[in-house]
């Protein structure tokens, strides 16, 4: 059973309840992440007041206007009061007000942690300096690196800066519950083996359309899994289904699927949409928001 971070609190504990009683059930997730539960400032967006008490704000690879609008709207507001610099680290995008791009290369943050770039000066003479990125960080393959890198900035910023309080990584999670998903438990990412052994697979909220799985369905199709033991007596004597339960239905890539792993059978469960469901998600700020659904949903489609 394939699920993502939009999967609702309550389908997680019932999946978690679902996979303790009946041990042959597994969960998966669509893509890797390293994030470091341990403490919740590791992944969470906590900013209360900082913001109020900072002149300078340091965006890592992050699109608050698109990702965050709430964030983006404190950002604003707080720079329309003046003494408030916003400085960019990522792709050049308009936020509705004035900000400085320095680079969209990851190299600039080495030259900030040894100090010699001319920004450096911008946090020596600022007062409780922010720092905030995106979640999508923890999903690249160099995360430990730019992690450490990160983690000197941070400290040479209290080192020198003229900050009252110790400063942090702040995280924004773009997507609706990826800090509960987070907290429910440390799963395993899905693998080719896990695609060519399994009877049967379970994708939650079309899960397949991922990078990962992309990428797993493109290594099959150039027979880059292909071994003299892929299709096994076992494997070919058990018929493999396929489930998909999402509200939208992509014929392409649940056809290259089926074919590339051998699915002979295919079930799609029509899935409501967001607004036609009612469901319990934790927002980047920590704080378990209920949505209540609007609309009455139409024909055979159900929630999750």
């Amino acid at each position: 059973m394939c699920i993502n971070e939009n999967t609702d609190l309550k389908v997680l504990n019932l999946l978690n309840i679902l996979t303790c009683k009946y041990s042959f059930f597994k969960l998966r997730q669509t893509e890797s992440q390293n994030i470091n539960i341990d403490l919740e400032q590791n992944y969470l967006l906590s900013l209360n007041d900082k913001i109020s008490m900072s002149d300078t704000c340091l965006l890592i690879g992050l699109n608050p206007r698109y990702e965050g609008y709430s964030l983006n709207l404190r950002l604003r507001s707080r720079f329309l009061k003046g003494n408030f610099k916003v400085i960019q680290i990522g792709s050049l995008i308009n936020l509705t007000f004035s900000t400085i791009n320095i680079s969209s290369n990851t190299r600039i943050l080495r030259s900030l942690v040894e100090g010699n770039n001319l920004f450096c000066q911008e946090f020596i003479n600022s007062s409780n300096p922010i720092l905030i990125s995106n979640a999508e960080i923890f999903k690249r393959k160099d995360y430990f690196g730019l992690a450490s890198m990160l983690n000197f900035l941070i400290k040479a910023i209290d080192l020198f800066s003229q900050s009252n309080t110790q400063s942090r990584l702040d995280i924004l999670h773009p997507s609706l519950n990826g800090v509960g998903f987070a907290n429910f438990n440390s799963l395993k990412v899905i693998k080719d083996k896990d695609l060519r052994s399994a009877p049967g697979i379970y994708f939650l909220h079309n899960s397949f359309a991922t990078s990962n799985i992309k990428k797993l369905l493109n290594l099959k199709l150039l027979k880059i899994f292909r071994k003299k033991n892929f299709f096994s007596s076992t494997f070919t004597k058990n018929k493999s289904i396929l489930i998909t339960q999402s509200s939208n239905f992509d014929t392409k890539l649940v056809t290259q699927l089926k074919k590339g792993f051998n699915f002979s059978n295919h079930l799609h469960l029509p899935n409501t949409v967001f607004f036609e469901t009612s469901g319990n998600y934790m927002n980047t700020e920590g704080n378990v928001n209920k949505t209540i659904k609007i609309i009455k949903p139409l024909g055979q489609t159900k929630d999750d």
